[in-house]
């Protein structure tokens, strides 16, 4: 028994001061937390992106409903609006986005436009995390002419 004992510890004081392979195992540990925060700034990267991008086809929704007013040779309805939205939010699922285009009174000069946009955004490691999905709210409003 106290053979096998020596042996052992004979083993475990060569091995004590030997520090190769520490590195990996470091790395090992290190690499899901790098790799996690790498796909949490793409995934904070395509919050912002998809933001700026709803904002823009609002401004651009609004303008178009400005421009193709009843006094236009061809006037909008909210209908076309919403098509020429979905083509202007290039990259934003056309399935997800919600649209909402409202005159007040009516399409007719003097009018104002309003055009509400509602998007959810789901994160790429939001399941892992427990992040539940943001909605992203742009309004846009314009004087008809």
């Amino acid at each position: 028994m106290s053979a096998r004992r020596n042996t052992l510890s004979g083993r475990w004081r060569r091995f004590r001061g030997d520090c190769r392979g520490a590195l990996a195992i470091e790395f090992g540990f290190a690499l899901p937390v790098l790799v996690l925060l790498t796909i949490g700034l793409f995934d904070l990267s395509i919050l912002l992106w998809s933001s700026s991008t709803i904002e823009n086809a609002a401004a651009e929704g609004a303008r178009y409903a400005v421009v193709n007013g009843a006094s236009s040779p061809s006037p909008a309805s909210a209908g076309d609006v919403e098509t020429y939205i979905r083509t202007q939010a290039v990259g934003v699922p056309a399935t997800a986005l919600n649209v909402d285009v409202t005159w007040q009174p009516n399409n007719q000069s003097g009018s104002r436009v309003t055009v509400a946009l509602a998007y959810s955004h789901n994160f790429l490691v939001g399941g892992l995390i427990g992040l539940d999905p943001v909605t992203i709210n742009k309004t846009s409003r314009m004087i008809v002419f």
